[in-house]
Parts: structure tokens; sequence; C-alpha cells
């Protein structure tokens, strides 16, 4: 039976959350004891903060292997909480301990204040949790998103490194606490470990990103487009409903995700069908073969998932060009179990990327399309209540829409919450 949660989320919250600054505690504790054992608990705030700012940068660096296990959204999820948790550390650090020292205390505040602001811009542009339930927060991003735009976001993101920069020196600059040598080098090997695996990760990796070129690229309707795109590398753990960080450098060094719709194969082609709907998504159409492609991935749990649950029924339910993922699960599991695929979309002209799945052969297979989201009476007219004890239940397409569909399925038609499946990112 899948887990709603995978037992390595757990672990990795244990570890970030204690294992992870541990050590540093330890051995700042028994070398400060005797000197500052009234403000100790104080210090220790401080520093367990750091060591979950370290801990957020080994995160953003998306390390496949861990994606694997717990997914991205998770990750990023993770990502936040550990930043606002740090955040409510470093308050009572700062303000209930006496700074000695006019860098001291600048430094400190210094990182203070940026840390508040990334936060909140963060929530905003970059973290989905938010965006995806309050429809304030929702309105905000959508009326300021043109004039920030996702590349401006990642640099900001990137503050955590001036953050991490001037905590570090603030304890380097502090004397009670530099003269211990054990928690010194300690703190510092923490501090270039993970700042070292962010710059490899990020910029000297040459097996992180493949190249490739574009094939083809059709435009199915006004507003989607099918791109088919060559990669260059061999990637042996491709695997249905994955997605990667593409970058079209002839049109934006920005990297978006992307899910891949057909069955990934030998040659290293895949295709990918895509919204125009926002401002680097429009640009495709531009797209020429022979265009330069850079992958990021291959990121994803619906192939581990699938493998997980055996033979049991599926139902998929797409939103849109959200879509995208299902064709491929469709395409490798339509003879091996029973699907049944849910798809809504806005207009009349979106109806006929439906042409895939009603082409599809298989006793096993069925296939419902509307203009419209699914009311909860449809979806316990089509839904049986076999597939509704049974079934594993993906659902893919705006974040908030999902979030929305699988309340509804777990409220209204009773379907356990460890059956439902998602991959929400908001970027």
């Amino acid at each position: 039976m899948l887990k709603k949660y995978p037992v390595a989320l757990y672990a990795l919250w244990l570890i970030a959350l204690l294992i992870w600054p541990l050590p540093l505690v330890i051995l700042l504790n028994t070398e400060m004891r005797a000197s500052a054992l009234a403000q100790l608990r104080l210090i220790d705030a401080g520093v367990i903060a750091y060591a979950w700012w370290l801990f957020e940068v080994f995160l953003a660096t998306r390390p496949q292997w861990l994606d694997r296990k717990i997914g991205l959204p998770a990750t990023y999820f993770m990502h936040s909480l550990l930043g606002f948790g740090a955040l409510i550390l470093a308050f009572f650090h700062r303000h209930y301990l006496v700074t000695m020292g006019r860098a001291i205390q600048l430094t400190g505040d210094w990182a203070w204040y940026l840390t508040i602001f990334g936060l909140i811009y963060a929530a905003v542009f970059l973290s989905g949790w938010l965006v995806d339930r309050v429809p304030v927060v929702a309105g905000i991003k959508q009326r300021w998103q043109h004039f920030f735009k996702h590349q401006f976001s990642i640099w900001v993101h990137r503050l955590n490194l001036v953050v991490i920069l001037l905590i570090w020196s603030h304890v380097h600059l502090i004397g009670r606490i530099n003269n211990h040598l054990g928690f010194m080098i300690t703190f510092d090997l923490y501090t270039v470990v993970i700042l070292g695996a962010y710059l490899w990760q990020k910029w000297l990796q040459p097996q992180a990103t493949m190249k490739g070129q574009v094939l083809y690229r059709e435009s199915i309707n006004a507003t989607t487009e099918k791109i088919g795109i060559q990669l260059n590398q061999p990637k042996k753990n491709i695997m249905v409903g994955d997605y990667f960080f593409f970058t079209f450098p002839e049109i934006s060094k920005e990297a978006h995700p992307f899910s891949i719709t057909n069955t990934p194969n030998k040659q290293q082609q895949i295709e990918l069908m895509v919204r125009t709907l926002g401002d680097y998504t429009k640009q495709l159409p531009q797209l020429e073969p022979g265009s330069a492609v850079l992958a990021e991935g291959p990121f994803g749990r619906f192939g581990s998932s699938l493998k997980e649950t055996g033979s049991r029924p599926l139902v998929l339910i797409g939103m849109g060009a959200g879509v995208a993922p299902l064709l491929s699960i469709v395409q490798t599991y339509r003879n091996q179990r029973p699907i049944r695929v849910l798809w809504t979309v806005k207009t009349e002209a979106d109806l006929n990327l439906g042409t895939v799945f009603q082409n599809v052969k298989s006793d096993q297979f069925k296939f419902h399309q509307q203009i419209g989201r699914l009311t909860a009476g449809q979806l316990k007219a089509l839904i049986t209540d076999e597939e509704r004890q049974q079934a594993l239940f993906i659902t893919v397409g705006p974040a908030a829409a999902v979030l929305s569909l699988e309340k509804q399925l777990h409220q209204q038609l009773g379907i356990a919450k460890k059956q439902l499946i998602d991959e929400r990112l908001t970027l």
C-alpha cells in the first residue's frame, strides 16, 4: 500500500531538525558551559538557526536522489519551513542577547533584515504553499510577477548565501566564541561543505545539466505547443511522468519545469506539451528545429509511485495542459492495469488535444473529457466504487485547482488521502 508520506521524508526532517545541528550545539555547550551558562540557550538558538539555513542551501541544490525519495514539492516545503523556523530562533537570539562590538552588531543586523526581506519575497513569489491556498496572496503574485521576473526571484533567493556569509563573519568576530577551536573548526567545515556543494551543483558539475536540441515544434492550437527534443547525453533513469527544468538559451536563460508526454526511449527523444500563457512560454513558438536546449533532471515521483502500487487501477485527472505527464503514464500502462482518464479544459479549442487519448486501443482504458471543472456529482457518477476503494488517483494541473479537487475527492467521495498523488510546483 502506498504511503501518503514516505518514510524518507520523516527521516529527512529528523536529520535536518536534530541530527544536523547537534554536533555544533554539543561542541559549543561543552566548551562554553563555564563562561556563558546564563546565555547558552540563546546562543544555541543562533547556532541551530545557522545550521538550518545551511540545510536550506543544501535543499536548494535539488538533489535528484532526494527528489526520487520524497519529491521536489516536499523538498521545497521543507526548505520554506526551515527558513521560517530559523527566523524565529534568530529573533530570540538577536533580541535577548547583549551584543559586544559594532562589527558584530552590524553583521547580525544585516543578516536579520536580509532574511526578513527574503522570507517575505519568497512567500509570495517563490513558495507555492501560500499562493496555492490564499487567494489574496495569489492575486498579489499575479499582479506583480510581470515586474519581478522568475530569474530576478532566483537571484533574490540567492541572498541566502549573503546571509550565511554575514552570519559566518558575525560568529568569527565574537571573542567568547572564536577562541573555542573545536567548535570553530566544525562550524567552518559545515559552511565550506554546504557552500561548496551548492557551487558545485549550480555552476561546476558537468553532469548536472544535459544538452540537446529541438527536433520539431508544432502549434496544436492558439495556446498549446508540442515540442520534440533530442538529448545528447545518455540518461538511464528517466521514468514515466517525469519532468525536467528546461532552458532554451535562444529565448531566455530562465529554467522552467515541463513534464514529458512520451514514454522514455533509448534514443533519448522526449516530447513536451506546453500552454503558452506566461511571458516565458509565449516565446516558445520562436523555437526552430536545431535550437539549443539545456535540461536539468529528471525529477518526479509518479514513476516510482506507480511501481510501488503494482496492478492497482489508475484514475488520472488532468486539467488543461497539466495532462502532459498523464500521456506518458497511459502509453506505458494502458495494457497493464485499468486506467480511467478524466480531463477538463477551459475552451472548446482545447478539446482537440483529447484525440491522443481517444486513439488509445485498450479494453482497460476509459476516457472522459469536458469543458469546465468536474462537479462532485459528476465525479461520483464517473468513478466506480472499486476505484474509490483501490485506485491510485493522480491529479495534475494548476496547483490551487489540484488542492480543491483532492479535497472534493476526499471529503465527498471518501477517497483516502494515501490514494491521492500529485506534484505541485508553483514557481
